[in-house]
């Protein structure tokens, strides 16, 4: 509720303005929480000298004016004219005026065909009706305004003007209502208005090209309305604006081209919806914003870039999107469930984890969401940075239980970690750069072919098996080469032959089992002893991958 309230004398002595002479004037007291905080002067004017102006076609002028029970309905009646018939004024200035009424203040079915200004007006009591109004000027200027009206009605309001201005308004009451409202206007400013605790509704509302800026409003009532709003071309910015803790919602509401920013604003209460959303051709912006909201959705929108980086988000986050290029999430802190599990796979192309605190979970699936490719499609982030993603992205897998996930999450991790520590070496040590590239590929084949950084143990008793039969065909070609053989001590009369001797002596060899039946010469020797190291370090590995599947 409002702590401004008025206190209205109407005095019998005379006042100018601007060269004009009232007969009457007005004292007006302004008391903000039963404290006085201004009084001054305005000069009375009855409503029907306004109505005989209208009469008489003229412009209005009614700048530091008081004026009580304006009504266009009230003319209307008078004139004997058609209930919704439109009356057009032909310009109209109020500034600094004071509209007072019992009941309503009507601007119903008008049409201002110039330049309006209400700026630093007050509107008190009752009703503000401008229901369809349509204002046709170069200017309408609402700026600095006191809305004290229990509602402020501009739905299917008209403004095809070159700027619209409501900049540093103060709107009280229980509802401002642009609902159905058309506003074509170049420059649409609702900068630093504060609509307190009013429900807001702007739904089915269309904007045309221009650019939007409600930057910096003050919202803390139970309902902020944008459903199916369509915004047109240009920019919308609402930064650096505080949302309280009522619903917000801009559910289907379309954007053609132009950027849409909420960037530093912030929020503090109750739920936030973007669902079937159409954020068009240009980035939906929410870069550092705090995040207080029980639940954020974008689930089934559409965007080319939804960005919510550098964010505190302690809301439960939906971005199940039904269609985006690449949503960033780098440096934001995120406290609750953030579901990115959407439903198709080509929903989402780019997906940025760089320098994200994942404190609560992320659901998302490794092979249905494709999250390798989400991450590696960022061609312009280092070896590192992909790394720290992977890494973001194993971490919580390992929260959710999704081993076979944390798995992959953690193969790749570690090769780009590989691929980071060569690029470091190259460029400290880059005379070396022969021996680094051997090493690493050399390393790579060890810890990533062979056994996937220990997370596969199949893998690696594949690769023990392969090692046998490879050492095997290496004895065979060094006793054909007369390099070696593989001679029986025992004096066996089992037959085998060359090739099956390579092969029983590499798996005794391979599992240091030694029975001493069979043994190696010449260079046969030197194979039978890395073989030997061969044998031991990968019985390891598939201890360690084996052991570490089992544990989980």
């Amino acid at each position: 509720m409002s702590q401004i309230f008025y206190e209205i004398e109407i005095l019998d002595e005379s006042i100018d303005f601007d060269g004009v002479h009232y007969k009457r004037s007005v004292k007006v007291v302004e008391f903000y929480a039963q404290k006085k905080i201004r009084e001054r002067y305005l000069a009375y004017v009855d409503v029907e000298t306004i109505y005989n102006h209208l009469d008489a076609g003229r412009a209005l002028h009614l700048d530091n004016c008081y004026i009580k029970d304006f009504s266009i309905n009230e003319y209307r009646r008078t004139r004997h004219l058609e209930d919704k018939e439109v009356i057009i004024i032909h310009g109209l200035s109020a500034r600094s005026a004071f509209f007072d009424c019992d009941a309503y203040t009507d601007f119903s079915y008008v049409r201002f065909d110039a330049d309006v200004s209400f700026d630093h007006a007050v509107f008190s009591h009752g009703s503000l009706n401008f229901i369809h109004a349509e204002f046709r000027n170069s200017y309408t200027d609402f700026s600095d305004c006191a809305f004290h009206s229990h509602q402020t009605l501009f739905q299917y309001a008209e403004f095809e003007c070159d700027k619209l201005n409501f900049e540093n308004s103060n709107f009280n009451g229980e509802l401002v209502s642009f609902i159905n409202a058309s506003i074509f206007a170049e420059t649409v400013n609702f900068k630093r208005v504060n609509f307190n605790f009013c429900k807001v509704k702007f739904h089915f509302a269309e904007f045309g090209p221009g650019t939007k800026a409600f930057e910096k409003i003050k919202f803390n009532g139970p309902v902020l309305d944008f459903r199916r709003v369509i915004w047109g071309e240009g920019k919308i910015d609402f930064r650096r604006s505080l949302f309280g803790s009522g619903h917000i919602t801009f559910e289907e509401s379309e954007m053609s081209t132009g950027k849409l920013t909420f960037r530093l604003s912030k929020f503090e209460g109750g739920d936030l919806t973007f669902r079937r959303t159409d954020f068009g051709k240009e980035e939906a912006n929410f870069d550092h914003i705090s995040f207080g909201c029980r639940n954020i959705s974008f689930e089934s929108c559409i965007a080319e870039k939804l960005s919510i980086a550098n964010s505190d988000v302690r809301s439960t986050l939906d971005l199940r999107v039904k269609k985006a290029e690449e949503i960033d999430l780098s440096d934001s802190y995120l406290h609750s469930i953030t579901d990115l599990n959407f439903p198709k796979r080509e929903s989402l192309k780019i997906l940025k984890l760089k320098g994200t605190k994942n404190l609560g979970k992320i659901i998302i699936d490794w092979r249905r969401n494709q999250v390798r490719d989400l991450i590696l499609r960022q061609k312009e982030e280092t070896y590192e940075d992909i790394a720290e993603q992977f890494n973001v992205i194993k971490d919580n897998f390992t929260k959710n239980g999704q081993y076979s996930d944390e798995d992959w999450a953690y193969v790749y991790f570690k090769r780009y970690e590989h691929k980071t520590k060569r690029k470091s070496s190259m460029e400290r040590y880059g005379f070396m750069k022969p021996v680094i590239m051997f090493l690493y590929y050399l390393k790579s084949i060890v810890f990533d072919k062979m056994g996937l950084f220990a997370t596969s143990p199949n893998r690696v008793f594949l690769s023990m098996v392969v090692a046998i039969f490879a050492f095997a065909g290496i004895y065979v070609v060094l006793q054909f080469g007369g390099l070696g053989e593989i001679i029986n001590s025992v004096g066996a009369t089992d037959n085998l032959t060359m090739h099956q001797k390579s092969l029983y002596h590499s798996a005794i060899t391979f599992f240091t089992i030694g029975y001493g039946d069979y043994y190696p010469t010449n260079w046969c020797r030197v194979i039978s002893a890395v073989e030997g190291w061969v044998g031991v370090f990968l019985m390891s590995y598939f201890t360690v991958a084996f052991v570490r599947k089992i544990l989980r």
